[in-house]
C-alpha cells in the first residue's frame, strides 16, 4: 500500500511539481489531507483573519502514475474516506446571500463523531463525506479553482464508492487530493463546507488512449459529467454540450436521441456557486449513457 503524508502537498495543480510517490496502474493509494485551512483553526485561540496560512486548500501530492501520458485518461475510485475528529465552518458575510444578517466572521468547531457532526449542544446532523479538491496537473493552476483537469470541483457527488473519470495532460498525470468535507450543502453556499482532515483511499487505474474533455463522475446508478462556467447558466451549458457531444460520439445516439435522453432523464446538480469559476454535475441514469472504462 502506497501512502502520501500530509506534509507532502501542493497549493497549485501544476507541471512544475515534484511527485511525492508514484504508483503503477491499478494499485491503491492512500492520501492523508490537511483540511482547507490546513488545520490552522485546531487551535481554539486561532481567528479568522488574524494570522492566517499564507495559503489554502493543501492537495496532497502530486502522484506520478507510471506510463500515463498526454491523451489518457485516469480512473480514480474512492474506496474509503476516513475523517478527523474536528471540522471547521466559517461563518459570516461571505458572500451577498449573508451579508444582511451578519456582519462579523465566526469560526465554529465542529465535533465529528460516530457519523454526525455535533451542530449544537442541541442539534447534529448526519455526516456525508466527500473530497472537494482532485485533479491532474494542468499548467499552473490554484487548487482553489475548478477547470477540466478536476481541482476544486466541490461536487458532493465525489465520495466512497463513487469513481472519477480525469484527463492527463502531462507524463504521470500528476494526481492530487484534498480538502475533504464532512458536509457540504449544494452550490457550498456559505463559501466553505465542514472542512476537515482525514484519510483517502483511492484505487488510480490508467486508461490509454482515452482523451476526455471534462471530468467524469460514475455511481451505482447514475454518470454524470462535470460542467465549467463563468455564470451556473453558463456551467449548465458545458455539460449538456460535453454530454450531447459523449452520447452522440461515445456511446452513438443520433444528435435526437441525445437531446432526448437529456431532455427527460438529466439531473441537474449545483455543486458550486461561490467560486469565480461554476460547477454543475449533469447526470444520467447509468444504463442510458455510460459505457464502461477499459
Amino acid at each position: 500500500m502506497i501512502t502520501i503524508s500530509q506534509d507532502k502537498h501542493v497549493f497549485t495543480m501544476s507541471v512544475n511539481n515534484t511527485p511525492a510517490a508514484s504508483c503503477r496502474s491499478g494499485d491503491t493509494v492512500v492520501f492523508e489531507t490537511l483540511d482547507c485551512f490546513c488545520n490552522h483553526f485546531h487551535d481554539t485561540t486561532a481567528e479568522f483573519g488574524i494570522q492566517q496560512p499564507k495559503h489554502s486548500n493543501p492537495a496532497t501530492g502530486p502522484l506520478y502514475v507510471e506510463e500515463a501520458e498526454p491523451g489518457d485518461a485516469l480512473k480514480v475510485e474512492v474506496l474509503s474516506i476516513e475523517l478527523g475528529p474536528l471540522g471547521v465552518y466559517v461563518s459570516g458575510p461571505v458572500n451577498p446571500l449573508f451579508e444582511p444578517f451578519l456582519r462579523e466572521f465566526k469560526v465554529n468547531r465542529i465535533h465529528v463523531e460516530n457519523g454526525y457532526g455535533f451542530i449544537t449542544s442541541n442539534h447534529k446532523l448526519s455526516i456525508t463525506p466527500m473530497i472537494g479538491v482532485i485533479g491532474t496537473a494542468f499548467g499552473e493552476i490554484s487548487t482553489s479553482l475548478p477547470g477540466n483537469h478536476g481541482g476544486n470541483l466541490d461536487c458532493s457527488e465525489i465520495k466512497m464508492g463513487s469513481t472519477l473519470i480525469l484527463p492527463v495532460f502531462m507524463k504521470g498525470g500528476l494526481l492530487a487530493v484534498g480538502d475533504l468535507h464532512a458536509m457540504m450543502g449544494d452550490g457550498e453556499l456559505g463559501e466553505n463546507g465542514l472542512e476537515i482532515d482525514g484519510k483517502v483511499t483511492l484505487k488510480v487505474s490508467l486508461i490509454k488512449g482515452k482523451a476526455i474533455e471534462r471530468p467524469m463522475i460514475i455511481e451505482l446508478n447514475e454518470f454524470g459529467i462535470i460542467g465549467l462556467g463563468a455564470s451556473v447558466d453558463d456551467a449548465v451549458r458545458d455539460a449538456a454540450h460535453h454530454m450531447m457531444s459523449y452520447l452522440i460520439n461515445e456511446v452513438s445516439y443520433t444528435p435526437h436521441e441525445a437531446s432526448m435522453l437529456i431532455g427527460l432523464a438529466s439531473r441537474i446538480k449545483i455543486c458550486q456557486q461561490v467560486n469565480q469559476s461554476k460547477t454543475v454535475l449533469l447526470s444520467l441514469p447509468k444504463p442510458l449513457a455510460h459505457i464502461a472504462p477499459a
